[in-house]
């Protein structure tokens, strides 16, 4: 966190919210310059090393099939926030998620059987300007992962690079194992578990602790 001050003005709009009894954070996001995103994702610093290299001859692919229709069959959001901070995040976007620690960080299990996880990192990462995470996800049998921020697609990142300091959920992106096998290694949070009320609070704690 670069700002304290920044960070209290997103907390105020969030609470005349809750006060005045509304449910959408449409101008939360119009008061955030930096947000609670100052931590980096776990792979900012690679970010080139990723795009360095031979090209690889399949990477459109996950474009086409995009195009085609083709649903993820499943995704997870990265990021270098610790994972209550990150899934008190989604709890406050309303995106459901199961969120798990890393070594440098954390990372949000997507629903995808009935949300577009793109949108729902769009989302995220618009409403809480500055954070940078990392959307992964296997579509067609193929991994794909590129950075998101300020509710944009960003670079695409070579994704044993972003699953290097997560190998439970390369796991369960290639579905070697399911979220319940998941769940059973790792202790998780879920964002539907927390209110918003929760939520603020919880982040309050994280970025002033």
């Amino acid at each position: 966190m670069e700002d304290e001050d920044d960070f209290d003005e997103i907390m105020n709009e969030f609470e005349k919210q809750f006060e005045e009894g509304g449910e959408e954070e449409d101008h939360a996001g119009e008061e955030e310059e930096e947000g609670p995103a100052g931590k980096e994702s776990p792979d900012r610093e690679q970010e080139g090393e990723g795009q360095k290299g031979e090209e690889d001859p399949f990477e459109d692919l996950d474009e086409l099939s995009k195009m085609a229709g083709v649903k993820p069959k499943s995704a997870a959001i990265v990021s270098g926030l610790d994972k209550v901070a990150l899934c008190s995040m989604c709890a406050l976007c309303e995106v459901p998620a199961e969120c798990f620690k890393t070594e440098r960080g954390s990372f949000a299990v997507l629903d995808v059987s009935k949300r577009d996880p793109e949108e729902d990192t769009a989302s995220l990462t618009g409403l809480f300007k500055g954070l940078e995470v990392v959307l992964i996800l296997n579509r067609d049998q193929k991994l794909s992962a590129k950075v998101y921020r300020d509710g944009k697609e960003g670079k695409k990142i070579a994704p044993p690079l972003v699953l290097y300091w997560a190998p439970k959920l390369e796991s369960y992106l290639v579905g070697i194992e399911g979220l319940k096998e998941l769940k059973e290694g790792e202790a998780c949070i879920s964002s539907s578990s927390i209110t918003k009320e929760e939520a603020l609070s919880l982040l309050k704690l994280a970025f002033k602790s």
